[in-house]
């Protein structure tokens, strides 16, 4: 009965039901075509809106979706398909109703609809695309050429040569030389392009105008400039080298072209990171050929030809030249170019205008003078023909302060443009500075853009203008010929000053960061000089205006003194009563009241400056419409009056000054901010007020500020940044009638909001009411406890890009309710910190409780659901780029997974601090586990204090595709990376409970393809890092490691990293107790081989206090450390020996090429670096240190002959293995610092070969002299400039022949070099050295001499030392000594800058006196250079010299400190040193030497502040 059931329901399957269906179609005709209908009016609306979407994203410059563009040409697709099922549908009505057969055309088509209706239907569903748009990776300006590019042969050609070279492996540098003008940089942007094109690199780099900086400017902006282009954070607290080091890891594995355009002289590239070679090829342009810099191919690009010359001239000119009547006169103008592009480009555009016959005769006339003079000279003429087409009232004055005023890269600032320009009156028929401002916009884009004078790279991020060089020079030398301006290129160095007639016609001088001589003491005669800049390289320099120097310059309008020390300003500054402008900018000033007198002075700018205050006087100038005090950090006083006198004042900088004072005018001693009340011409204010208490009422409301930068609240700091972006508000209010009018008024514009403190809600709610909304780009707030949620269901910020919350004790929800749209669609950066209570980034969809007695909405979340921030899909951030995330307390979760998957954009995340924090992904609440591209563009990921975190996610496999870094810190119960719910992995806490020890963190379930850096802190249960198992891409890329206090970790490198370590460059273990090993080393099962790791790139290792750790590298490995150049090793209490030993190998050869430093410190039972016979080569080091290494007794023999005595058998007693072994020859040629134990002596051999020849660069040496001969390691080392000995029975150090002790010279005249000695805990020693008087000084060129611990020492007097070039001298804990110095050394000790005598338990005096001085008449000891004099712990001390009548001049000294000393000793006024008589008790006596002495606190000692302790 059951198989008869079976059969009947499959003959009714596929028999009835078909039939069925297809009589359906017939019935349900009508049906059919009206679903269709429907799902097409819905397709073809969401079309549409999709449309409008992607429109909208691609005029914001964004780059739609793939998916998304598919979606859309196929929902085209269906649409045209419906709508002509649809015509035919009509036309079948039409047949019809004409008698044709109805039924098989209407089954026909019904059939059609339904199954397109269902197709549509499903097409429709897939309208939801989390993310239309990203934003695309920014590319260089010059990747797509200008519309002035013209591709000529001979340029063309040119780049095929490149490009050919790029393509040999065996070239690396290519130079290119030509003309200034002649297209160098426009062939650089042609081969970047191209190589890109070709994708012949990984990456292609284009660094533009490096030109002449001095050697230190030049490397730093090259290396910012290049790695701000590869996409690096700069780190500005990082020197050259380091920043080199990121550099160059960052590259090393990629393939890289790197193109320097406008190099002036030779850089080195290795200090920048940068190392030529197949896989990082330099292209360098330059107008010489560089011989310093060896080129693999040369390249010299000519002029253009006459047809090529031609054509750029016709594009440039226009249809103009086509005329027959002008066509012939312009080939001839332009053959004058030269075929010189940037000559062509201006001539030609010049002449654009140029209608008739006429004017280009004119033209041609011009430029006959031309002809037989050199292609500089006629580029030089050219540009001026040029210019002579400038506007005369505006644009041309204004290109030649353009040429003049440029700095390095030939760039100037918008700002300091306008401060000149306006005080030349330059810009005409303008009233305020806003109008100056924007007419100065418009005419430098003229100069761009109608005349090819300024490059055409508009206003960049800085408000910089730039224009090429060759135009700049052309603008110095017709200012100079033309208007008599004496003018230098940035940097340069003024040799010589102007002769006295060309001073008399000289309408402007400019030095821009030159190096000046010293200004003439007899003051120029100028009585045209209109325009001064005088700006030193460098503020320390001595240059000094002299008090008469401004007495000839009467017409001067602008002044700008830049980088100098003013303590005041010179008294003929107030002959200038024309000057409009005056900058005193980046100097040292003091009293600046005389700048009161220039009454018609309309800008004042002090940026950058010390100036402790603006005097009252500074209110006399009413005609004042800047005033720049920019970063002026010491000023505290501004007289009262003086801001609300500049009642002409327009723009007012102030953001640093922040001493401001209530009340009335007549009881304050310092500025109010009521006086800006009175500034009724005000349009532009950067203020900070410290208080809102001393913000007056609607103080903001009847000002029409336009720019602004407003902080109130001592909570902000300034802006780093000159000019502030976007209008600028930071408030921290306390009450409400603090928000007022104003305020209010100035949120109307506001883009960048910070609110701090209790009315942050009020403010954030009435932003949201009004259209500010839409203005904000940025919003921070902090120290809130009322906000409950930033945005309500009605109102969002359409166009925020950065959103900050700190300390928000209440928030509960960043966006409240139902949103009409999303919030978030610019959003790029998101930091929230200090959140307890934030529980959702939106309540929306989330369950409520309602109560009904305190209608208190509760969201499920907060009674026990999870927690999880970014919910599926609730809220969309496209573009977010930056989030952290620190102290959210009541989060479980981070992310649902399909949230993650929608932040295409993301590239750093950082979470810490979040106590309850269990996983990051989660699919809690839904069944999705999907984890294909999940944070596809995330490089750093942070977790850091993460106590109840036990995963990043669940799933089988999860690829972070462009991770680079990864630090996980003090996440006590993380175990394995990815979980996987069924899988075996034996991990920590809620994911089993099998063992309370983490095995292992990352495997096989994670993949990590580009990671460069692993930082692990602070996890107490991880015992092994890497699972048995990985992935097969991941770890390759992985360059640096770096592990610290993971206690039970018993490994770094598992087995399943071998042949991942190839790029691995930096090692830092620090505090891991249970290290046993590195690199934990396994044998193949198949050969019974020992498998082995491989380091090539390592050059970086450090570890300390590894107390379990056996040894560093397995021997394998260190044979192949051909990059390390670093070797750390401290506090590792059980390690013997450096490098294992492996299998039976009997000699290994450690090559280390590179290595400069090692240190060994703190190592009780180390022996040896391998322990067993080897050999071991150090051509490049430079450092070798050993501190508390005691079982090291022999540091290097020579290996031949080591082997000889253990072969020979014939000693009788064990053989103490030296530290290394080495060949013949010098092993250490470059080593310049040895510091050795105690008990370790150098050299094997007792006839080993000489100090000199083995450390022949030695310049620092440590040893004990505990061997009796240990004083031939010094002989003959003629370049030690440090020597430190200590320990040992040396009673002497240096004897001399002749000596009654019947020695020979043991040293002798050998250490001319050396400039520092220290001596310490030589308890033997009782002289420094013993000679007659004719012997001369081991030490001529002593500078510092440090004693120490020598208790039996005697004296210091040696001929040994010479005294007269010594500044430095430290003496303590010799308990024999009863005097330091002799009189007659005291009387040489001219360039003492530094004495220290301490814990001299027997010293009586300072300077001892042999009794013949006396007599001399000449009893003055004068230390003129000392600066700081130190006694302590003297107890027996009783004066400073016992010559009755000897005076002790010390007049430079700023510090004396006495102390447990039974003596007192002051200064007198006249600077020399007084002591008084001896006192029953100890006391403390400490004088400090003001460096400014102030009249009012004069007193006996010469205005000296003495303090004293009794002891």
């Amino acid at each position: 009965m059951g198989i008869l059931t079976t059969i009947i329901s499959i003959i009714i399957e596929h028999t009835v039901k078909p039939v069925e269906r297809q009589v359906g179609y017939l019935i349900h005709y009508e049906r059919n075509f009206e679903n269709l209908r429907s799902q097409l009016e819905n397709l073809h609306a969401a079309k549409n809106r999709m449309k409008r979407m992607v429109d909208e994203d691609k005029r914001k410059g964004k780059q739609v979706h793939t998916d998304v563009q598919n979606w859309l040409t196929e929902a085209n697709k269906m649409i045209q398909e419906a709508n002509k099922l649809l015509d035919d549908e009509d036309h079948a009505k039409t047949e019809c109703f004409c008698g044709v057969c109805p039924n098989l055309v209407s089954y026909r088509l019904s059939r059609k609809s339904a199954k397109l209706t269902k197709k549509i239907e499903l097409h429709h569903d897939k309208k939801e695309f989390p993310i239309v748009s990203y934003n695309a990776p920014l590319e260089e300006i010059c990747a797509t050429p200008s519309q002035n590019y013209m591709a000529f042969e001979s340029r063309i050609s040119m780049v095929k040569e490149i490009m050919e070279g790029l393509k040999n492996p065996d070239t690396n540098m290519i130079g290119v030389y030509g003309l200034s003008g002649v297209g160098k940089t426009t062939l650089a942007q042609e081969v970047y392009r191209q190589a890109t094109k070709e994708n012949l690199f990984d990456e292609v780099v284009i660094v533009l105008n490096v030109k002449k900086y001095p050697d230190f400017k030049k490397k730093e902006r090259i290396q910012k400039k290049f790695a701000e282009k590869l996409g690096m954070d700069v780190d500005k607290t990082q020197d050259i080298e380091a920043r080199a080091k990121h550099l160059w890891n960052r590259i090393k594995d990629k393939n890289i072209f790197v193109i320097l355009d406008d190099v002036w002289e030779a850089i080195d590239l290795e200090a920048l990171g940068l190392r030529p070679m197949a896989t990082c090829k330099i292209l360098l342009t330059s107008r010489d050929r560089i011989s310093e810099m060896s080129m693999q191919k040369e390249v010299w690009l000519e002029v253009l030809g006459v047809e090529e010359n031609w054509s750029l001239f016709e594009k440039m000119a226009g249809d103009v030249v086509n005329n027959d009547r002008i066509h012939e006169v312009a080939t001839e103008i332009a053959k004058k170019c030269g075929g010189l592009p940037v000559l062509v480009g201006a001539v030609a555009r010049s002449l654009r205008s140029a209608a008739t016959l006429e004017e280009w005769r004119v033209a041609l006339r011009d430029f006959k003078s031309v002809d037989k003079l050199g292609l500089t000279k006629s580029a030089y003429l050219g540009l001026e023909w040029s210019y002579n087409r400038l506007d005369a009232n505006e644009l041309k004055p204004l290109f030649l302060l353009c040429g003049i005023i440029a700095g390095g890269g030939c760039k100037f600032f918008l700002s300091d443009l306008l401060k000149y320009a306006m005080g030349l009156s330059l810009v005409k028929n303008v009233d305020t500075v806003e109008e100056a401002r924007d007419k100065l916009i418009s005419l430098t884009k003229k100069l761009i853009k109608d005349y090819c004078l300024l490059l055409d790279t508009g206003i960049d991020d800085d408000g910089n203008f730039r224009m090429h060089e060759l135009v700049r020079d052309v603008a110095i030398w017709i200012a100079s010929k033309d208007k008599y301006t004496f003018s230098r290129a940035y940097g340069d160095e003024v040799k010589e000053w102007p002769n006295r007639d060309f001073l008399k016609k000289c309408s402007a001088i400019s030095l821009k960061s030159c190096k000046i001589p010293r200004l003439p003491e007899v003051p120029w005669v100028c009585p045209k000089l209109r325009f001064f800049v005088l700006e030193s390289d460098n503020v320390d320099d001595s240059l000094e205006i002299p008090g008469n120097y401004f007495e000839g310059m009467n017409e001067l309008k602008v002044l700008d003194v830049t980088k100098l020390r003013i303590p005041s300003l010179p008294p003929s500054l107030q002959s200038l009563t024309n000057l409009q402008t005056l900058c005193l900018d980046q100097c040292v000033l003091g009293d600046i009241a005389l700048v009161g007198q220039l009454t018609n002075l309309k800008i004042l700018s002090l940026i950058h400056s010390e100036v402790k205050e603006l005097p009252k006087e500074i209110g006399q100038l009413t005609r004042l419409q800047l005033l720049d005090l920019t970063n002026c950090s010491e000023l505290v006083m501004i007289s009262p009056g003086v801001i609300s006198s500049l009642t002409s004042l327009e723009d007012l900088r102030m953001g640093s000054f922040k001493e401001w004072e209530g009340g009335l005018i007549d009881v304050r001693s310092n500025a109010s901010v009521s006086e800006l009340k009175q500034l009724r011409q005000l349009t532009a204010l950067v203020i900070h007020i410290p208080d809102a208490k001393l913000l007056p009422a609607n103080m903001f409301s009847d000002t029409e500020l336009q720019r602004y930068t407003v902080l109130v609240g001592d909570c902000w700091q300034y802006p780093y940044y000159y000019e502030t972006p976007s209008n600028m508000l930071k408030l921290k209010l306390t009450t409400n009638s603090q928000f007022d009018q104003g305020i209010k008024l100035l949120l109307e514009r506001c883009e960048h909001l910070d609110l701090d403190g209790i009315e942050a809600a009020n403010i954030i709610s009435n932003i949201l009411a009004s259209d500010g909304r839409k203005q904000l780009k940025n919003l921070h707030v902090q120290n809130n406890d009322e906000v409950t949620a930033v945005i309500n269901s009605s109102h969002a910020f359409p166009n925020l890009e950065s959103l900050s919350l700190d300390n928000l004790v209440n928030l509960e929800t960043v966006c409240c309710g139902q949103l009409i749209a999303q919030p978030f669609q610019k959003l790029r950066y998101l930091t929230l910190r200090n959140l307890p209570k934030l529980i959702g980034l939106s309540s929306k969809g989330s369950t409520s409780v309602v109560s009904t007695e305190a209608e208190e909405i509760i969201l499920e979340n907060e009674i026990g659901g999870p927690t999880i921030l970014f919910m599926n899909g609730e809220v969309l951030m496209p573009n977010l780029t930056r989030l952290i995330l620190h102290q959210c307390d009541g989060l479980r979760f981070l992310f649902s997974f399909s949230m993650a998957t929608s932040l295409v954009q993301l590239t750093y995340l950082q979470i810490a601090s979040c106590q309850i924090m269990e996983e990051i992904l989660t699919n809690i609440g839904s069944n999705e586990e999907n984890t294909d591209n999940i944070f596809p563009k995330l490089k750093h990921l942070q977790l850091q204090h993460l106590p109840s975190l036990t995963r990043f996610c669940s799933g089988s496999y999860v690829e972070f595709p462009s991770l680079e870094l990864l630090h996980l810190e003090d996440c006590s119960e993380l175990g394995v990376f990815i979980f996987q719910s069924k899988s075996e992995n034996v991990t920590v806490g809620r994911q089993t409970e099998e063992t309370d020890l983490q095995y292992f963190l990352l495997d096989e379930k994670v993949g990590f393809p580009r990671l460069e850096s692993l930082m692990i802190y602070d996890m107490p249960k991880l015992r092994t890092m890497w699972h048995h198992q990985l992935a097969p891409d991941s770890f390759r890329k992985l360059k640096k490691v770096e592990v610290l206090r993971c206690h039970s970790l018993i490994n770094i490198f598992a087995p399943s990293m071998m042949g991942r370590l190839n790029a691995l460059d930096t090692l830092k273990i620090r505090q891991c107790k249970s290290l046993q090993v590195v690199f934990e080393q396994t044998y193949d099962t198949s050969t019974t081989q020992l498998r082995t790791f491989e380091c090539p790139n390592m050059d970086y290792v450090v570890m300390d206090s590894c107390e379990s750790l056996k040894n560093v590298f397995p021997a394998s490995v260190a044979k192949g450390l051909q990059q390390l150049k670093v070797l750390i090793v401290w506090k590792c209490g059980i390690l013997g020996e450096i490098v294992a030993k492996e299998g039976v190998e009997t000699t290994p050869e450690f090559v280390f090429s590179k290595v400069t430093l090692v240190q060994f410190q703190y190592l009780p039972q180390l022996r040896s670096f391998y322990p067993g016979l080897h050999v071991s080569k150090w051509p490049s080091l430079k450092t070798l240190v050993f501190v508390e290494c005691f079982q090291v007794e022999i540091l290097t023999s020579e290996y031949s002959i080591f082997q000889e005595r253990l072969d020979s058998g014939l000693v009788c007693t064990p053989i103490k293995q030296p530290f290394l072994l080495v060949d013949k020859g010098n092993p250490f040629p470059n080593m310049e610092t040895l510091a050795l134990d105690v008990n370790t002596e150098i050299w094997y051999e007792a006839y080993g070969p000489l100090l000199a020849e083995l450390f022949r660069n030695l310049k620092s040496i440590c040893f004990s002299c505990a061997h009796p001969q240990s004083f031939h390691f010094l002989k003959n080392l003629h370049n030690l400039e440090v020597l430190i000995v200590y320990g040992g029975p040396w009673k002497e150090i240096f004897v001399y022949e002749g000596t009654s002790s019947g020695e020979i010279d043991a040293v002798g005249r050998t250490l001319p070099h050396v400039k520092n000695l220290r001596l310490n805990k030589m308890e033997e020693l009782m002289h420094l050295g013993i000679g007659n008087d004719n012997s001369e000084s081991v030490f001529p060129n002593l500078e510092i001499l440090e004693v120490y611990h020598c208790g039996r020492l005697k004296n210091l007097t040696s001929s040994a030392i010479s005294f007269h070039r010594l500044t430095t001298l430290h003496v303590g804990g010799c308990e024999g000594l009863k005097y330091l110095i002799a009189y007659s050394v005291a009387k040489c000790l001219h360039q003492l800058k530094w004495l220290e005598v301490e814990d001299c338990e027997s010293m009586i005096e300072i300077v001892a006196s042999n009794g013949n001085e006396e007599d001399s008449g000449n009893n003055e000891i004068a230390f003129s250079c000392l600066q700081h004099f130190r006694v302590f712990n003297l107890p027996s001390l009783q004066g400073f010299c016992s010559s009755g009548n000897c005076t002790i001049r010390v007049p430079s000294l700023n510090s004396l400190i006495v102390e447990k000393c039974l003596i007192e000793l002051k200064i007198s006024p006249d600077g020399s040193l007084i002591q008084s008589s001896l006192r029953p008790e100890r006391q403390q006596i400490t004088e400090e030497v003001e460096e400014k002495k102030k009249e009012d606190d004069a007193n006996e000692t010469g205005g000296k502040q003495l303090i004293a302790h009794t002891n």
